[in-house]
């Protein structure tokens, strides 16, 4: 029996390219995967409107263009967003499995979510460091370094107009997956354990309301896709295969 489709969702000031080492991974265990661009980033051509029924419409358009049955969807910060719309929106277009990587469980504090859309008007590179450096969480130089250069080529790929990435800081920064209905969904979330965005128990407070199940990355933050894709992706395929 052939395995679903598997459609990766990146975050905000993302690209597929900050999921690649885990598509790497499903991929050998036999899955056929998908990342799209999503607006305003890596190229992809911007929304009429930067709302979760835009977005969710954006991710239901991709799936019909690729003629994808049943696609497993999983979403990275934003990107958790923007497939939890999508799978509360149009439910019967996607599997019943949905995945949420660093889940935005909870609306950022007040102060953050007023700054985030002015990291449109910083340059870049600052923008990069700055929120790397307050994500990543292993103290491992090295790889600090690798995470940096993937996230600057990832900001670097056709570069958005301003205007865009402030409209989707600004949707990135006022919801959250608390307001989607999820009980007809089989749901993981699965967040690093030192994520310093999202509080691990706001994780588990909406794990518990949701009927979710939860899995921490133990010496990973926010940007767990980097810091140990090998654990993420083996965490993700303990829930989509589970061992008798």
């Amino acid at each position: 029996m052939s395995k679903p489709p598997i459609i990766l969702v990146h975050g905000f000031r993302g690209s597929p390219l900050g999921l690649e080492e885990i598509a790497k991974f499903l991929h050998t265990a036999g899955y056929d995967v998908y990342a799209p661009a999503v607006p305003p980033f890596a190229g992809s051509k911007p929304l009429a409107s930067y709302t979760t029924k835009g977005y969710a419409n954006f991710l239901k358009d991709y799936i019909k263009e690729h003629n994808l049955k049943s696609p497993i969807l999983i979403g990275h910060s934003m990107g958790s967003i923007i497939v939890t719309a999508t799978a509360d929106f149009c439910p019967n277009i996607c599997n019943k499995k949905l995945i949420l990587l660093s889940p935005i469980s909870t609306k950022p504090a007040k102060l953050f979510a007023s700054l985030t859309p002015l990291s449109a008007l910083l340059p870049r590179r600052i923008v990069d460091y700055i929120t790397t450096r307050y994500l990543f969480v292993p103290k491992n130089h090295k790889l600090f370094r690798r995470t940096l250069k993937i996230t600057h080529e990832c900001s670097n790929d056709q570069p958005p107009k301003k205007r865009d990435v402030m409209k989707s800081a600004n949707f990135s920064a006022h919801h959250s997956i608390a307001e989607f209905d999820l009980n007809h969904k089989k749901v993981l979330l699965l967040a690093g354990a030192k994520d310093r965005l999202i509080p691990q128990k706001s994780t588990l407070s909406l794990a518990q309301k949701k009927s979710a199940q939860t899995k921490f990355i133990r010496n990973t933050g926010h940007l767990h896709n980097y810091e140990d894709p090998r654990a993420t992706a083996e965490a993700i395929l303990d829930f989509l295969e589970p061992k008798s």
